[in-house]
């Protein structure tokens, strides 16, 4: 499914904010302030190569102050479901309901891709009160029987 339908480059504007999706090398870098780490320039260079990959932006002006990074994930079983890998609105433009905006254009994309549905694992602390809201007033349903696991491969 991936890469056969074109994926929206932009949608209305809420509050002043566009919602575009991210195609250049230039489009991520102006958003490197919302990522937790350094930009890696082949680690941006692999994920633009992969039509899998999606990071949505939201824009005040000509700067970047929301994002979701989206993977579309395909199962043998479902089909394909969007994977909310991280999420992130500026601080100080939270409450404008720019992660609603981001949130319709990934929903967007889910069903032009035809993927049969989106899910994100979040932190549970009252650092992402604000997600797990966003979350929850979109329909989604708390998994608590689940625990995720992780561990780095990289030596």
């Amino acid at each position: 499914m991936s890469g056969e339908v074109p994926a929206p480059t932009t949608s209305e504007k809420v509050d002043g904010v566009q919602i575009r999706l991210a195609v250049t090398a230039e489009d991520v870098e102006a958003a490197a302030h919302l990522f937790e780490h350094d930009l890696r320039p082949d680690a941006v260079r692999r994920f633009l190569g992969d039509s899998a990959h999606h990071l949505i932006l939201a824009y005040d002006g000509d700067k970047p102050v929301g994002m979701v990074t989206v993977i579309e994930m395909h199962y043998p079983d479902r089909g394909t479901e969007m994977f909310i890998y991280d999420m992130r609105v500026d601080e100080s433009q939270r409450g404008r309901r720019i992660g609603h905006a981001m949130l319709d254009a990934l929903e967007s994309l889910a069903f032009d891709t035809q993927s049969r549905g989106v899910w994100v694992v979040t932190g549970t602390g009252e650092r992402n009160a604000g997600a797990r809201a966003t979350f929850k007033s979109r329909g989604a349903t708390e998994d608590v029987d689940r625990v995720r696991y992780s561990w780095r491969t990289d030596g």
